[in-house]
């Protein structure tokens, strides 16, 4: 199967996740809850940040208001783009600087693009990846200019059939880009583990042949755990420092004792998971002395009385003679007088 790099990284069967936190809307419209964030998300073992970039007059029509989305109670009545450009989306003169600064932290940061121009804006900021939302995989010509960017991509799958999933991803090689990551996405905020399907996850590795992650919009953390047991190599999950602030995303983001518990359930489940061949480490090895059976005296032998089902019995410890060897024991004699709950060794039998 395929592997892509992103900062020496390498990503695919056999690497550690590669765990990303999305800020997205749950910035608050405040440098200091951004950075704020980025500190709490380097501190508890993320691998990489990421923001949204999008002009909300291309990607929403005009036509769709708060009323329409759900939000008139939080924003009042107006056009969703109007919340979207005031509310949503991080501020592009602050690019930069949070940038800079979730690179102090050591984190890997980037941005999803809606466009080539965001993607034009991006670049500017030298970003290793970029991120396509489930609402693109249909905009093939964007994912064809996405391409030509040369960068690794991370698709989201959400709302989409598997036809429509071949298309993008045979838009993004013909232009001559296959370092490519699908995301397996639930396009639910938050949707309920029946609809989460984690299956889809090796049969979209099997179908493609390149590495699969999952975009989890669940409120905790056993879909994206469990989805490293079927294969996943890249986390993505939004983060909040709070749950009750107000906006569209922070109820089923992680706060920070969700992150923490995010990044040390999928290190547990990496070190879980361990090899596909049959190898007992030491400590099972010490074990099966004493917690395996082993053929033992169930009463006292004598000297030359033969061995039957009636004087032997299958008992811990492992120690003795293997349980295999019980049928050619019987019939045979002992060579020495054998007590009660003694383990049957070879020299015991002539």
């Amino acid at each position: 199967m395929k592997e892509i790099s992103i900062k020496g990284r390498s990503i695919g069967q056999g690497h550690p996740v590669f765990i990303v936190a999305e800020i997205g809307s749950n910035h608050c419209r405040s440098k200091e809850v951004v950075k704020k964030l980025i500190n709490t998300v380097a501190a508890s073992g993320f691998d990489a940040v990421k923001f949204q970039t999008y002009d909300p007059e291309q990607v929403f029509s005009g036509k769709i208001t708060t009323r329409d989305v759900d939000y008139e109670k939080m924003y009042g009545f107006k056009p969703w783009w109007d919340v979207a450009r005031d509310h949503i989306l991080l501020p592009r003169d602050w690019f930069g600087e949070m940038f800079a600064h979730a690179r102090e932290k050591g984190l890997v940061v980037f941005s999803t693009a809606h466009s080539a121009d965001d993607a034009e804006f991006l670049e500017s900021f030298d970003p290793p990846i970029f991120k396509v939302a489930s609402l693109d995989v249909s905009n093939l010509d964007f994912l064809k200019a996405l391409a030509a960017f040369h960068k690794p991509i991370l698709l989201s799958t959400g709302m989409h059939y598997l036809g429509e999933i071949e298309k993008a991803v045979e838009a993004i090689i013909a232009a001559g880009n296959d370092r490519l990551v699908l995301l397996h996405c639930v396009s639910n905020y938050p949707p309920v583990p029946e609809n989460l399907n984690l299956k889809n996850i090796p049969m979209l590795q099997r179908t493609f042949d390149l590495p699969v992650g999952f975009s989890d919009h669940s409120a905790d953390n056993y879909a994206a755990i469990a989805s490293v047991a079927l294969g996943a190599c890249i986390i993505e999950k939004h983060v909040t420092l709070d749950r009750s602030f107000s906006g569209p995303d922070h109820a089923f983001a992680l706060d920070p004792d969700g992150m923490v518990d995010l990044v040390n359930g999928i290190r547990t489940a990496e070190k879980g998971l361990g090899i596909t061949r049959r190898v007992l480490s030491e400590a099972e090895l010490a074990a099966r002395n004493l917690a395996r059976r082993s053929i033992v005296a169930k009463a006292s032998i004598a000297k030359g009385a033969v061995f039957t089902k009636e004087n032997l019995k299958l008992s811990r410890p492992g120690c003795g003679l293997h349980p295999k060897h019980l049928e050619s024991l019987l019939g045979r004699k002992a060579r020495i007088d054998i007590e009660k709950e003694d383990l049957i060794r070879w020299e015991m039998v002539s």
